[in-house]
C-alpha cells in the first residue's frame, strides 16, 4: 500500500561469550587498552594496578620464544643421545648369540667333531658365559647324545652315498689297539666308512667292501687284510656275475718309502764324508807335529775311496728314483700316456739301481703287479668311448700335452714338434665340431678318474689322529660324530671349495648346517632325501 513501510522482522542468533582469562585480560588492557582501561578492570577485580602490570609482563614472558630455546637444545640433545644408544643396543642384539642348552650341545659337539677336547671347549665357552659354563662333565653327556644321533642319521645317508661312490681309497688307523677301517670316496673326498672293528683281516674288510655296490676300483697300501677282504668281494661278484672291482696298489707309500730309503743313503754318503775328513784333518796335524804313524795315509786313503763310493751309489739311486717315479706317473716325459707295460718296464729297471738293504722294502713288498692297474683301467675306458679311434686318440694327446705344459716349453727340436702336434690334434676336433667337443669332454673324465694313490684318505685320517693321544677311549659314537661333521663341512679351499663331500658326491641334502641334519628323524630324513635325489 502506497505510503505504508514494510515492516521486515530480523532473526538474531544469540552468541557464544568466552570467559578470557584474567592474565590476558590483563595484557590486553595494559598493552592495548585506551587511557584508564586498567584503572576500570583493577576496579572491576578489585585488585591493585600493579597486580595486573605484574600478570601482563607474565603473559608477555610465557609467549618469548627466547628463555625456552635453552631447553629445547637441551631436549634435542637428549633425543640424539637416546637415538645413538638404541642403535647401538640395535647393532649389539644383531650380534648377540643366545647361548641357550642347544647352542652349548651344537658347541661342544662341533669341538668334539673337530678334535677339541671337552676340557678346552669349556674354556672357550667360559670367555662367553663366565662361571655359568657347563662343566666338562655335561658337555661330554651332551656329545655323545650328539653322537647317538649321529650314528642314526648317517645309516640313513649312507644309504644314498655309497651307491654314488666309483673310486674309493681304503686304509686303517689304529686308535689305541683297536683298527679304524676307513673308505672314502676320492674326487669328492666323502668319508664313506669308519668302523672300529676288532680286527683288520679279509672277513672285516669284506663287510666294508660289500657295503660298496657301485665300487669300480679301490686304492689300498700293501695290507694283506683289505687285499683278502678285495679278493672275498670279487669272489662274490664273479659268482653273482658281475664287474670285479679292480685293485690298484697304492702309490703313495711305495714313493714314501723310497724318499725315506734315498735319505738313509744319502746320510750313509755324508757319513763317510764326515769320517774321511776327519781322518784327513788328524793326519795333517800329525804331519805337522812329525809324528805321523805308519799306515795312516793309507786308511786316509781308504776312507776317502768309500766316500766317493758312497757318493757315487746316492748320484745313481737318486737318478733311480726319479725313474721309479716317472715309471708310475699317467704320462711319460715324453709328452706320451703311459701303458702298463711301459711303467713296469721303467720300474723294473729303475729297481735295478736300487740295491741295498735300504730298498729291500720297496723292492721285495711295494712294488708289485698291482701298482699298475689304473694305466690298464685307463687304456680300456678309452677303447669303450662311445667316440672313433681318431678323434679319440686326438684327445687323447691333447689332454696329454694340456696337463704337461712343461713339454712344450723350450726351444729344441722336440718342444717344437709337440707343439706342431698340439696345434694339429687341436684342429682335428675343431673340424669335428659337436663330435670332437664330445670325445674331449669325454676323454678328460676318463683321465680325470685315473686314481693311484690312498694319499687322500691319509688326510681325512688325520682328523682321527687329533683324538689318538688326547682320548683314552674313542667310541663309534664319537667316530660317526667326526664322519657327518665332515661329510656336510664345506670346504674353504683348493678345487673342492665352496662344496661339501656330499655335494661333491652328488648328494642332495635338505637346506641347513649339519646340526640341523643331526637334528633330523631317521624317517623324516630319508623321505626327504628320497624326494631330492630321485635321479640318483
Amino acid at each position: 500500500m502506497t505510503g505504508l513501510h514494510s515492516v521486515v522482522a530480523q532473526e538474531f542468533t544469540p552468541m557464544s561469550s568466552l570467559l578470557v582469562p584474567p592474565p590476558l585480560a590483563s595484557a590486553a588492557a595494559v598493552f592495548c587498552g585506551p587511557h584508564g582501561a586498567v584503572t576500570r578492570l583493577a576496579r572491576d577485580r578489585a585488585v591493585f594496578r600493579q597486580t595486573l602490570y605484574r600478570e601482563a609482563h607474565a603473559v608477555v614472558a610465557a609467549l618469548d620464544p627466547h628463555p625456552r630455546s635453552a631447553l629445547v637444545d637441551e631436549l634435542r640433545q637428549q633425543l640424539a643421545a637416546l637415538k645413538d644408544s638404541a642403535d647401538r643396543q640395535s647393532r649389539q642384539l644383531r650380534l648377540a648369540i643366545v647361548v641357550d642348552a642347544d647352542k652349548q650341545a651344537e658347541f661342544a659337539a662341533t669341538a668334539q667333531a673337530l678334535g677339541v677336547s671337552l676340557s678346552a671347549a669349556r674354556a672357550l665357552l667360559g670367555v662367553l658365559l663366565g662361571a655359568a659354563a657347563p662343566s666338562v662333565a655335561r658337555l661330554g653327556r651332551l656329545t655323545h647324545r650328539a653322537g647317538q644321533q649321529a650314528s642314526a642319521v648317517l645309516a640313513v645317508l649312507d644309504e644314498h652315498a655309497r651307491p654314488r661312490a666309483r673310486q674309493v681309497a681304503a686304509d686303517e688307523i689304529f686308535v689305541g689297539r683297536k683298527p679304524v677301517l676307513m673308505t672314502v670316496e676320492q674326487d669328492s673326498l666323502c668319508w664313506l666308512g669308519g668302523r672300529l672293528a676288532d680286527s683288520r683281516d679279509g672277513p672285516q674288510w669284506a663287510r666294508e667292501f660289500d657295503k660298496l655296490p657301485a665300487a669300480q676300483q679301490v686304492t689300498r697300501d700293501g695290507g694283506q687284510g683289505m687285499e683278502k677282504g678285495l679278493a672275498l668281494v670279487n669272489a662274490h661278484r664273479r659268482q653273482a656275475g658281475q664287474a670285479e672291482v679292480a685293485d690298484q696298489e697304492d702309490h703313495f707309500h711305495i714313493l714314501h718309502r723310497a724318499r725315506r730309503a734315498l735319505r738313509e743313503v744319502r746320510a750313509k754318503a755324508a757319513r763317510a764324508l764326515g769320517q774321511a775328513e776327519k781322518a784327513q784333518a788328524a793326519m795333517r796335524r800329525a804331519r805337522r807335529k812329525k809324528k805321523l804313524p805308519g799306515g795312516v795315509a793309507t786308511h786316509v786313503a781308504k776312507l776317502w775311496r768309500t766316500a766317493e763310493a758312497a757318493f757315487d751309489r746316492w748320484s745313481v739311486q737318486e737318478r733311480a728314483y726319479e725313474r721309479l717315479g716317472a715309471g708310475l706317473r699317467l704320462f711319460t716325459a715324453d709328452g706320451e700316456l703311459n701303458t702298463p707295460q711301459r711303467a713296469e718296464a721303467e720300474v723294473r729297471a729303475a729297481l735295478v739301481e736300487l740295491d741295498g738293504p735300504e730298498w729291500s722294502r720297496v723292492r721285495t713288498k711295494l712294488v708289485g703287479p698291482k701298482a699298475f692297474t689304473f694305466l690298464a683301467r685307463v687304456h680300456a675306458q678309452l677303447a669303450a668311448l662311445p667316440v672313433s679311434a681318431a678323434l679319440a686318440t686326438a684327445a687323447v694327446q691333447v689332454e696329454v700335452l694340456r696337463r704337461q705344459p712343461e713339454t712344450l716349453r723350450g726351444a729344441g727340436p722336440g718342444a717344437g714338434l709337440l707343439r706342431g702336434l698340439l696345434l694339429a690334434c687341436g684342429l682335428v676336433l675343431w673340424l669335428s665340431q659337436e663330435a670332437g667337443a664330445q670325445a674331449l669332454s669325454l676323454v678328460r673324465g676318463v683321465l680325470n678318474g685315473a686314481w693311484r694313490s690312498s694319499s687322500l684318505v691319509e688326510g681325512v685320517n688325520s682328523v682321527l689322529r687329533m683324538q689318538q693321544r688326547r682320548h683314552k677311549r674313542l667310541t663309534q659314537g664319537l667316530l660317526d660324530l667326526k664322519r657327518l661333521y665332515w661329510n656336510a663341512h664345506v670346504f674353504a679351499a683348493g678345487r673342492r671349495k665352496g662344496k661339501s663331500p656330499y655335494q661333491r658326491l652328488g648328494l642332495a641334502l635338505p637346506p641347513g648346517a649339519w646340526w640341523q641334519l643331526l637334528q633330523q628323524p631317521p624317517e623324516q630324513l630319508r623321505q626327504q632325501l628320497s624326494e631330492l635325489n630321485k635321479a640318483g
